[in-house]
């Protein structure tokens, strides 16, 4: 995966401190929680509108001030992206790892993230849902490239890979679509399928969370 060269927040206040110190020796400070990362405004990591360095301690609520927000290189710890500006209106999505699609893993209002909780403050969800990956190639492969589908049940997910040869579960039950918005084919999935095309679904336009009625 594709990664900038920084330095973690961590890593910056050693050098802060060897220089700070005098003799060139850093002073050992005292372990902290919290989590850092660079949000980027493209997907894939990139940076058509800037990017923005997020980093604190656990409790601290970080406004996001890029226009967009398409991917996040976490270095560590777990944040709360949030859509609203405050860290508690709007939708949340908690992320514990790098994300190279944030409006493709967690919805489309999540291309502009508004605020970052450091932790974890998402109001409970429904234990019922299910998750998996789709992926491009057959047998699990992925030659253009994949995309997680989590949600509750009767969330819509549109897929947004080019081309879908096989699903890896994780849990749950999923109705997968040949058409956009829930239209065309459908197909009641709850286990790994190798081969898409073999069931008639060689591109899946959009899912829906749980069993068609």
């Amino acid at each position: 995966m594709l990664r900038k060269t920084v330095l973690s927040l961590a890593a910056f206040g050693a050098v802060a401190g060897a220089v700070l110190g005098g003799a060139g020796i850093a002073s050992a400070s005292p372990a902290s929680s919290g989590a850092s990362g660079i949000l980027d405004s493209g997907i894939n990591f990139s940076e058509p509108q800037g990017s923005q360095g997020i980093g604190g301690n656990d409790g601290e609520c970080i406004t996001v001030h890029i226009p967009a927000t398409g991917s996040l290189q976490s270095f560590g710890g777990t944040m709360t992206l949030w859509t609203g500006a405050d860290c508690k209106t709007g939708d949340a999505a908690v992320l514990t790892d790098s994300v190279a699609n944030i409006p493709a893993t967690f919805g489309a209002g999540f291309a502009h993230v508004q605020s970052i909780f450091i932790g974890d403050n998402a109001p409970a969800k429904p234990v019922a849902g299910a998750s998996a990956i789709i992926d491009s190639g057959k047998n699990f492969s992925e030659p253009q490239g994949s995309q997680g589908i989590n949600g509750n049940v009767g969330d819509k997910v549109n897929i947004n890979i080019p081309a879908t040869g096989s699903i890896q579960f994780v849990s749950g039950t999923l109705t997968l679509y040949t058409g956009p918005n829930l239209t065309g084919q459908s197909l009641v999935v709850t286990h790994d399928v190798a081969d898409l095309a073999a069931l008639g679904f060689g591109q899946v336009h959009s899912v829906l969370i749980g069993a068609a009625a």
